[in-house]
């Protein structure tokens, strides 16, 4: 059998050596697509490692978002509520809690709206309102107080709630301060102007504008003591400061 082949390999040499690199061919083509296959197989994990890297990605904007609320609503609470004054011409004065987001306007609809005799325009409706922001509706023909941001309203309350005999002691210098001052008229006086008086504070004031507005303004200075709080004793102190 070996002479056979020996002789056939001698007789087709040429044919033999082709068959034999053609052999060695296939065998390294396999080799090459095996370890092509082996490679190709290995960036299965990558791919994973991709997938858990948007995931803590994702696991962080969302921690971040969070965070951002969380400080943001904080930071609302923080402030706490906003209050503000109303006071004058409005059918119900008084304290009233608002956002920073109100206008003036919004605040008179809190107060049941403006009182038939209210000045408009010395208001400006648009404005935005500010915590312990006093708002003062006047009257038509009525100056408007100036206030300060900066006055405590306790101590406007403390000095309306001097007593008797402290405002009897010092009517005679009030009265002196005040000679030489213009006489203040009901009828087209503020709150602050009014206070001016001995013995008249920012609530007893507040009780005269009421009047003044209900009544049809004040026909004379002794109209006053139609005013709860004001005898005739107390307007005895400061007649001579007033006028109509």
């Amino acid at each position: 059998m070996e002479k056979l082949l020996m002789n056939w390999v001698a007789q087709h040499r040429r044919l033999a050596v082709i068959m034999v690199a053609s052999l060695l061919g296939v065998l390294s083509l396999g080799l090459g697509l095996s370890l092509v296959g082996h490679r190709s197989a290995a960036p299965a994990d990558p791919a994973l490692t991709s997938s858990q890297t948007i995931d803590t990605s994702s696991q962080l904007a969302t921690h971040t978002t969070n965070r951002v609320a969380a400080s943001s609503k904080s930071s609302r609470a923080n402030k706490g509520p906003m209050y503000v004054d109303v006071k004058g011409a409005v059918n119900h004065p008084g304290v009233y809690e608002v956002s920073e987001r109100m206008r003036v306007a919004d605040v008179i609809a809190l107060a049941k709206g403006l009182r038939p005799k209210a000045d408009r325009v010395q208001l400006n409706l648009a404005e935005k309102v500010t915590d312990q922001q006093v708002i003062y509706v006047p009257v038509k023909g009525e100056k408007p107080p100036v206030i300060s941001r900066h006055d405590s309203p306790a101590t406007a309350t403390t000095k309306a709630a001097t007593p008797n005999s402290t405002n009897q002691s010092t009517a005679g210098s009030t009265s002196s301060q005040t000679a030489n001052e213009d006489p203040i008229n009901l009828n087209t006086a503020n709150v602050t102007e009014l206070q001016k008086l001995a013995g008249v504070g920012q609530k007893k004031a507040e009780k005269i504008i009421e009047y003044r507005e209900t009544h049809d303004g004040f026909k004379s200075v002794d109209d006053l003591k139609q005013v709860s709080g004001i005898g005739d004793k107390t307007l005895a102190k400061f007649r001579n400061q007033l006028t109509v």
